[in-house]
């Protein structure tokens, strides 16, 4: 009987200890599991860094970023004294990608990450109500107010 009570207690502890291992911490690193999918109960929203409106940085010029995916947004407010929005992006750590011939190739907003060449998303750029027609880098901020942009994700369906 001491035997039996023994092994079923071991198991026990085997199944919780597996579970425990098996999952996954939430990081703000960027993971394939949360790529942008229609067919999938994960949410980029899962792996966001704020998910509330909020103010960042310290500086004298104003910048009030709206962030929107899946249906959702948020206002990230940031103070900086950088002369454009890719770097204020870059040294807040809103916003990482690579970096090309053309500027700063945004991959990752707010810790949410979309991948073109897996699902088609792309993070749009856009100035107050209007696409952008100069990335990130070419932004230049003013220190007159409050410097209003958007990154919003789309994903290309063509």
């Amino acid at each position: 009987m001491t035997k039996k009570l023994l092994s079923a207690a071991l198991a026990a502890i085997m199944v919780f200890s597996f579970a425990a291992c098996s999952k996954t911490n939430k990081t703000n690193s960027v993971s394939s599991e949360s790529q942008v999918s229609e067919n999938t109960a994960v949410s980029l929203w899962d792996s966001a860094v704020y998910t509330e409106d909020t103010e960042i940085g310290e500086g004298e010029k104003t910048v009030a970023l709206t962030v929107s995916a899946e249906g959702k947004s948020v206002v990230i407010t940031i103070k900086t004294d950088a002369e454009n929005l890719g770097e204020a992006l870059r040294e807040t750590g809103v916003a990482e990608g690579e970096e090309s011939e053309y500027g700063l190739y945004i991959k990752t907003v707010n810790g949410m990450y979309a991948d073109y060449d897996l699902t088609g998303a792309y993070w749009s750029f856009y100035r107050g109500e209007e696409y952008s027609s100069v990335g990130v880098d070419g932004a230049r901020l003013s220190g007159d107010g409050v410097n209003e942009y958007s990154l919003v994700l789309e994903v290309f369906e063509g």
